[in-house]
């Protein structure tokens, strides 16, 4: 079972990952290609964000599915856990956005065009607030996502 959860984990990752990259591509690819400094650094940091929401995930989702396991309902484990990674995706692109949305609100200055000059100043707000919202947000995220599950 333990080798099984070490390849399952992988697999979840990579596909995760790749999934979230070619999605936040598209929308710095917009901004400007190839990517500058600035760009790359609000890039890598939602790229990171999302990672620090699949592992928040996936340690309860692991929970859960080894104890379905244990109850040989491997089956509904296998769904519910991956609703709850498609409820975590629909997340991380909600927080991007509304990211976007409090720098357009807070920031005078166009973040587009800013981004595209090499700002570092709007890149690293951006980032900052990607990511804080991404550590505040996630765990309760995922403790919804279980609450909903044990209705």
């Amino acid at each position: 079972m333990e080798f099984l959860t070490v390849i399952a984990s992988l697999l979840v990752t990579i596909v995760f990952m790749f999934i979230s990259y070619y999605v936040y591509r598209n929308y710095f690819y917009s901004i400007i290609y190839p990517l500058n400094a600035a760009t790359r650094l609000f890039f890598i940091s939602v790229l990171f964000g999302s990672g620090i929401t699949l592992l928040n995930y996936h340690e309860a989702g692991t929970i859960l599915l080894k104890f379905l396991f244990e109850k040989n309902k491997i089956g509904i484990g296998i769904v519910i856990y991956c609703i709850g990674l498609i409820i975590c995706f629909g997340f991380n692109v909600l927080m991007f956005r509304v990211t976007l949305l409090v720098q357009k609100i807070t920031l005078y200055e166009n973040e587009k065009a800013e981004l595209a000059k090499g700002n570092f100043l709007i890149a690293g707000l951006q980032s900052i607030t990607f990511l804080v919202f991404i550590f505040t947000l996630s765990k309760p995220m995922v403790q919804l996502i279980l609450n909903l599950i044990q209705v």
